[in-house]
C-alpha cells in the first residue's frame, strides 16, 4: 500500500462508514462504482487486452526498437498473425527478421498466406524445456487456445478442442537458428507467458533479449503465476517494467505493489533494458473506397 494511499484512508476515516452505506447499498450508485472501477483498469491498461489494440501494442513495442538495425523480433503466440501484421505496418519499409511460433495447425495456412520476406513460420510452442504437451481450445485456432486446461465459464466447456503439440525453447531456438540477439520478443500463450521466459534463462542472463513484451491476467488462474513471478524474475537482471495502455501508452512501473494482481481480465506489459524512444506517430489506415 503506498503512502498516498494510507493518508487519503486516514484522512477519509470519519466520513467512510457513511459514503460506503450510500455507494453500496443503492444499486444505481453501486454499479456506477463497479462500472467507473472497471474504466480506469481499462485506461490505466490493466485490462485492455483481448487482441483490440494491437496497433497500440506494436507502436508502444517499436518504441524500443529506436536505433536497432534490422530488429530481429520473435512473435510466440503468433495466432494468425494479428500482431505481427501490426508490427509489420508499424516498422514500415524498415529492414526486419521475424519469426513466428505457432502450435496450432489450424493457423498455419494463414500465417504461411502473411509470409513475406524476412519472417520465418516455426510451428512449435515455446515453453520452460522440450517435449511435447497438450494444448487445450475453445475450438480450432483459437486465440486463447493454451497449455494450461482452462476453466469452465457460465456451463461451457473452454477445452473442446485438444492437440499434442511440440514444445522447445528460446534458448534452443536462439542456438538452432545462429542468432547472436533478440532485439523483441512478444509472448501472448494465455498464462503460460512464464514458461517461456523460463526456457529462456541462457538469453535473458546475457542480455540477448533487449525488450519483450508479455500478457498478464485472467488466464494466469491457471497457471497459478503471480505478477510477482514476473517482477522477482525480470527486475534484479536490470528490466525496467511499463505496462501498455490503450493507443501505445506506456505506464512506468517503478516498484512491486500487490495492487498489479489483477486477475478479472488482461493487460500486457514491456520489459526492457533500454529506455524507450519518442512516440511514433501512427501510420494513417486508407480510407476504404
Amino acid at each position: 500500500m503506498s503512502q498516498k494511499f494510507r493518508m487519503l484512508k486516514d484522512l477519509s476515516r470519519p466520513v467512510m462508514p457513511a459514503l460506503s452505506r450510500l455507494l453500496n447499498s443503492v444499486r444505481p450508485l453501486r454499479e456506477g462504482l463497479e462500472f467507473l472501477s472497471e474504466g480506469i483498469d481499462f485506461v490505466q491498461g490493466r485490462s485492455s487486452g483481448y487482441g483490440w489494440n494491437y496497433r497500440g501494442e506494436a507502436l508502444a513495442a517499436a518504441r524500443f526498437l529506436s536505433g536497432v538495425d534490422e530488429p530481429v523480433i520473435f512473435d510466440v503466440g503468433a495466432n494468425y498473425g494479428q500482431w505481427a501484421a501490426a508490427m509489420t505496418s508499424v516498422l514500415g519499409c524498415r529492414q526486419h527478421r521475424m519469426y513466428l511460433f505457432e502450435p496450432q495447425q489450424a493457423c498455419h495456412e494463414a500465417l504461411v498466406e502473411r509470409l513475406s520476406a524476412g519472417r520465418v513460420l516455426i510451428p512449435v510452442a515455446l515453453g520452460a524445456e522440450s517435449g511435447t504437451t497438450t494444448m487445450y481450445a475453445a475450438s480450432r485456432g483459437c486465440s486463447e487456445a493454451s497449455t494450461y486446461a482452462p476453466r469452465r465459464a457460465g456451463g461451457r466447456d473452454l477445452a473442446t478442442h485438444r492437440d499434442i503439440v511440440t514444445v522447445t525453447t528460446v534458448d534452443q531456438e536462439v542456438a538452432r537458428l545462429g542468432l547472436d540477439r533478440i532485439d523483441l520478443m512478444k509472448i501472448d500463450v494465455e498464462g503460460a507467458e512464464l514458461d517461456v521466459l523460463r526456457g529462456a534463462e541462457a538469453v535473458l542472463s546475457t542480455g540477448r533479449v533487449t525488450t519483450l513484451t508479455f500478457e498478464f491476467g485472467c488466464p494466469n488462474l491457471e497457471s497459478r503465476v503471480f505478477f510477482q513471478d514476473f517482477w522477482n524474475l525480470l527486475e534484479p537482471i536490470g528490466y525496467q517494467l511499463w505496462r501498455i495502455c490503450p493507443g501505445g501508452v506506456l505506464f512506468p512501473i517503478f516498484e512491486y505493489q500487490e495492487r498489479l494482481e489483477h486477475f478479472s481480465s488482461v493487460g500486457n506489459y514491456i520489459a526492457s533494458v533500454r529506455q524507450p524512444g519518442p512516440p511514433l506517430r501512427p501510420i494513417p489506415r486508407m480510407r476504404q473506397a
